[in-house]
């Protein structure tokens, strides 16, 4: 050992092709889980859960354990979507600049890239900015119109699940089934 018994010797490096073999097997055994997951993920979508609403969606686009379908993959994004999802906010953008499943329309994908900036997604600001550069005024107005528009819709889409739950929780409270106080 050198002096101050520090090792010289640096760990060995992985090759690109090493990376890349380490990579492909991560993707063949996430698409493994995936398949194997379909069905629960479907239920909990239905079930009108929005994490797994996303993950369907992402299901659709990819065809993993269901068959390959934008016009379902973006149905699943905005019912995550409308429930402030920001990761399906972003699919949206990228399926509106894209015309995947949808008729392309940059206002539409300036609104989602938008939201999703807003609720904090990093890079969502960037695309945002970056499909600001080949619209108008005029669109850019719209799509922040359109963005404020759907931001009432999650706010209000909120305010009725919060509603459901206070009646639930009284209903359960006046029947004596309340799991908080057993």
């Amino acid at each position: 050992m050198p002096f101050g018994g520090v090792s010289t010797n640096a760990p060995p490096q992985l090759t690109p092709e090493e990376i890349a073999f380490i990579r492909a097997q991560q993707q063949r055994e996430a698409v493994r889980v995936l398949i194997k997951e379909s069905k629960v993920i479907r239920r909990a979508a239905r079930e009108g859960n929005p994490r797994q609403q996303h993950n369907l969606a992402v299901l659709y686009t990819w065809g993993i354990g269901v068959p390959l379908d934008f016009k379902l993959a973006h149905y699943w994004f905005k019912k995550a979507a409308l429930q402030g999802l920001r990761e399906s906010q972003f699919n949206l953008g990228i399926a509106h600049q894209g015309g995947m499943g949808v008729q392309k329309d940059f206002v539409t994908a300036y609104q989602y890239y938008s939201l999703a900036a807003t609720e904090g997604l990093p890079n969502a600001a960037y695309w945002r900015d970056n499909i600001a550069q080949y619209m108008s005024r005029e669109q850019i107005e719209n799509g922040n119109r359109l963005t404020r528009g759907f931001r009432q819709k999650i706010e209000q889409g909120q305010k009725e699940k919060d509603s459901e739950s206070a009646l639930q929780r009284r209903l359960n409270r006046i029947l004596g089934t309340d799991p908080n106080n057993p």
